[in-house]
Order: structure tokens, then C-alpha cells, then sequence
């Protein structure tokens, strides 16, 4: 028979108590009781024109208790009391505010019949006493379904005045659950939760871990996932950086649940996920690295097949690299100076990482340099090469060397010949070459990036012009005779010498 009750904001001129509300006192101090606040003054409304309003009295014996009784009203699912409070002296003088509740709809002033759900002191209901505060009271599960009647009720001599302003029950706007961020990648989140309140819309705050949420969300509807790219503000989200977001449901009635939060995230660093993989835009390609730079985001083994192991060697930190192929052909993979239980997983979609390779090995306790020499590719595929360990260690240092194979490559022979300002290279010939492609530099400069010096001799060539007592390395290449070349192979180290003959300096230490 009856409805959940509305929202009552006592502002219909000189009606007071509006309709099927009552007013009843204890029979202690009868000449202050509820009345319509006049909107002005010491009695302003929250919203115009007028709220309920309470003065203060003082009597010779006992406590002024003064109580506003609503309509009755079936109690909804998941019952919430919504009002706005206000007092009108600063400091705590003694009030007591109450919250009590009835099923005794039809003597609703029976006041044994009625149950204290909320009390508050001055300080507590309005902790800024002459500023309007929303007040929620959770209504106990066992009156759903009832017919009750709720009454404000204030007990005091000679304390504070109370203004009650905008009052309404309904069904509670359940607080988000579960807040996670899915999907996260260099510079955007998929921030999801749970909706126990059914709400469609939401408010979003994301902004980052450091700062305080006291700002203004943005208002959201839509899928229970929200693809974060910027802040509250608008500021894009960057990689490698904490943030954290809150959220609070909006439901279809007008209700507003608690803003929750805050739940932590970190958007990803270029090569910590295979969503956020570094790119390789053309080869040849080297570079040297350490996986500490990017997080533990895989774990367990890297794949029941190809892999070379299928023990845990992505328990470790991992490094995601990405390689589009624009031809088809045939490309050699190596990773060199890496450490123990290292290994090197070659995928060509990214959910097959954990699952299955089609290249890989591991290096083993002793840190052998894991090489894919022939690694056919298709134009237009994209491939991942994730390396990691078996944690531990939980970390590698690591070169990563991709070229494109034409031909078989050179290897390096021992150098001779070594002077001060000369040395003599000679390395293998599996391709059967003729020509070939030199280049001498300083250690650690790096696979090539352009052409050698060329070279009509794979035995005894000549590198002079050298600098001595420096360390040097060499790399070099086969032409392959179809205008392409192998990869190149190196780098094979050489130091020239202080003396150019053995027996040309003395030393004294």
C-alpha cells in the first residue's frame, strides 16, 4: 500500500507537517516543537525554499525530547535514509540526534514500540556545525518489506537548534566491488569493477598515485571497463608510471553510491608486456640490455613445445621484442653476454607466450649464448622474442643480435699478425664467397649499421692504420652475389701491441 518514501524538502508554503507527517514531543519543554524553517537567517534551507527546522529550549527539570515522524512507507531492498543536517551554534552543547524506527504504523507515536538505529552528538552529526551535511543511515535488513515509520528525534536542554532538510529512503546505490585494472598498456588501463547495485552510469577518477582525489570525476557509462587514456584532467596517461582511479555508481534513482578506491596501477614499460613490445623497425639489429629494467609480468614454462625447455624459465623478469617481417626469408636470432639459466623464446602471437614457441633455447647454469641461426619468416607476420630466466636469477644481462640471413655466414679465425699499428683477419668461408665486407672499431660499438670496407680476401687481409696498445673488434660479411649479404659475424676481439717486436721494449716495475 505503500511506496518508498519520496524526497520531502518541507517546502510547501505555510503546510507544515506536510501530509501524513506528524509532529509529537514527550510532554518536557512543550513551547519549542518542529516547525517550517523560514529559508532565512539562522534558518536557511539546503534547498530553497524552506527545510524543517527545531529550536532550542530550556526547562527547569528533565530532557526536551521533540520528534518528526514520516508517513508510512514499505522499506525497499537494500534501504537507505538520505538527509541533509545542519546546526546552528559552533561547539558541542549537549544535543543528542536520533534515528529511530517503528512498525507500529498506526500508533506511531508509541515509543516503546520504537528502535534507535543511528544516534550522533552535535560534533558528530555536523562536525562543521553551520554547514548542511549529508546524512546516510543504513536501515537494517530485517524491516525490508515492512511498513515502518522513521522519526528524527533531538533530546536536549538548552542545547543546539537542527535544521533537516531534503529527506528521502531509497533502495541503497551498493558500493563498487573488486576494482582492477585488466588490460594496461604504455599509455591507457582498462579500469574494471564489479556492480552489485546495477548502476549504469558511474563518476571516474584517475589520477596519479600521489595526488589527492579531491577533484572533479568524469561521468561514465557504459561497459564495466573503463579505457583509461588521461587523467581526471585530461593529462595523458605516460608509461612506466603509478596512478590509481576511484569510482562511485550512479544509480537509475537518483542515488549515489560511496566513491571507492583508491586501487593502484602502473602503466607498462616499452618491452615489459608483449602489448607494449620494443619495436625492431629494420636489420640488421643489436642491442645490449638487462631484463631488470622490466618487471615480472610472465611466469611458469615458455611453452609445452619449441621452446627448448619447459621448465620455468619465464619466472623471471621478462623483455618483449616484436619483429614485423616485410619480405619473406630467412633471419638469424642470438642473444650473447647473458648470465645463467637465461633463455630466449621466439612467439608469433602474443597469446602464446606460456604455451607454445616456434624457436627457442635456454643457456643453461654455465650462461651459454643461445643462436637461432635460421628463422624463416612471412611477410607481413609478426613475431615476439621474449627472454627471461628460471629466476633465479631473477634478472640477465643480455645482447640481442637479429640479421637477415642471404647466405651463410663468415667465422672468425684467430687474428695474426698483430703489430702496433696492424693486424692480419682471416675467417671461414661457408658460402663460398668471393667478396666480403670489413668493419674494425672500438669494442662494444655494436653490430654495423651500414657497409664495410671491402674485401677481396677471406685470408691474411690487412687491417692497418690502427692506433697502438688499443683493443680493437672486428665484424664482417660475405657478399652473397645476388646484391644481398650474409649477417655479420663477430665481434672477434684483437688488442695491438705497445712493442713491435718482443724484444724491442724493457720494462721496470
Amino acid at each position: 500500500a505503500f511506496a518508498q518514501l519520496p524526497l520531502e524538502g518541507f517546502d510547501t508554503p505555510g503546510v507544515f507537517p506536510p501530509a501524513g507527517w506528524e509532529v509529537h514531543d514527550n510532554g518536557i519543554g512543550p513551547a519549542a516543537f518542529w516547525v517550517q524553517a523560514t529559508g532565512a537567517g539562522p534558518q536557511p534551507a539546503h534547498s530553497a525554499p524552506h527545510a524543517a527546522y527545531l529550536n532550542k529550549e530550556n526547562v527547569a527539570a528533565g530532557i526536551p525530547e521533540d520528534w518528526l515522524v514520516t508517513p508510512s512507507f514499505n522499506v525497499p531492498a537494500n534501504p537507505q535514509l538520505r538527509f541533509w543536517s545542519r546546526l546552528t551554534l559552533g561547539g558541542d552543547d549537549g544535543s543528542i540526534y536520533r534515528i529511530m524506527i517503528t512498525t507500529n504504523v498506526a500508533d506511531p507515536f508509541d515509543m516503546a514500540n520504537y528502535t534507535n538505529i543511528q544516534e550522533w552528538t552535535e560534533l558528530e552529526i555536523n562536525p562543521s556545525q553551520t554547514t548542511y551535511t549529508e546524512k546516510v543511515v543504513n536501515i537494517p535488513a530485517t524491516y525490508v518489506g515492512q511498513d515502518v515509520k522513521i522519526a528524527f528525534v533531538m533530546a536536549a536542554d538548552n542545547g543546539d537548534r537542527w535544521l533537516v532538510d531534503d529527506v528521502m529512503v531509497v533502495e541503497q546505490c551498493l558500493d563498487p566491488t573488486n576494482l582492477d585494472a585488466e588490460l594496461v598498456g604504455l599509455d591507457y588501463a582498462d579500469l574494471t569493477w564489479d556492480n552489485p547495485s546495477g548502476a549504469t552510469s558511474w563518476e571516474v577518477i584517475v589520477l596519479p598515485a600521489a595526488d589527492i582525489p579531491n577533484v572533479t570525476p568524469i561521468t561514465y557509462s557504459g561497459t564495466l571497463a573503463y579505457h583509461a587514456t588521461t587523467t581526471y584532467n585530461g593529462t595523458p596517461l605516460t608509461e612506466n608510471t603509478d596512478y590509481k582511479f576511484y569510482v562511485r555508481a550512479l544509480c537509475d534513482d537518483g542515488g549515489t553510491s560511496e566513491l571507492v578506491g583508491p586501487f593502484f596501477f602502473s602503466t607498462v614499460a616499452l618491452g615489459e608486456t608483449c602489448g607494449a613490445p620494443i619495436e625492431i623497425a629494420a636489420l640488421p639489429y643489436s642491442t645490449t640490455d638487462n631484463t631488470s629494467g622490466y618487471g615480472d609480468d610472465y611466469n611458469g614454462s615458455p611453452g609445452a613445445s619449441g621452446c627448448g625447455s619447459t621448465f620455468g624459465y619465464l619466472n623471471g623478469d621478462d623483455v618483449v621484442y616484436s619483429y614485423t617481417a616485410p619480405t619473406n626469408g630467412v633471419i638469424s636470432i642470438d642473444m650473447t653476454n647473458n648470465g645463467s639459466f637465461s633463455g630466449m623464446f621466439v612467439y608469433d602471437d602474443c597469446a602464446d607466450i606460456g604455451v607454445n614457441c616456434v624457436a627457442g633455447g635456454v643457456g643453461d647454469f654455465a650462461g651459454n649464448p643461445v643462436s637461432i641461426p635460421n628463422f624463416s619468416v612471412t611477410a607481413g607476420q609478426t613475431y615476439y622474442v621474449v627472454i627471461s630466466t628460471w629466476a633465479s636469477p631473477q634478472t640477465t644481462p643480455y645482447t640481442l643480435t637479429i640479421q637477415q640471413v642471404n647466405c651463410a655466414p663468415p667465422v672468425g679465425l684467430p687474428t695474426t699478425g698483430i703489430g702496433q699499428t696492424s693486424a692480419l683477419l682471416s675467417w671461414t668461408n661457408p658460402s663460398g664467397a668471393s667478396a666480403w665486407e670489413v668493419v674494425i672499431q672500438a669494442p662494444g660499438a655494436g653490430i654495423p649499421a651500414g657497409a664495410g670496407e671491402p674485401a677481396g680476401t677471406n685470408t691474411n687481409f690487412l687491417a692497418d692504420g690502427l692506433t697502438p696498445a688499443t683493443p680493437y673488434e672486428y665484424y664482417v660479411r660475405a657478399n652473397c652475389g645476388d646484391g644481398t649479404f650474409s649477417a655479420w659475424a663477430g665481434p672477434y676481439i684483437f688488442n695491438t701491441t705497445i712493442c713491435e717486436v718482443a724484444d724491442q721494449c724493457t720494462y721496470s716495475f
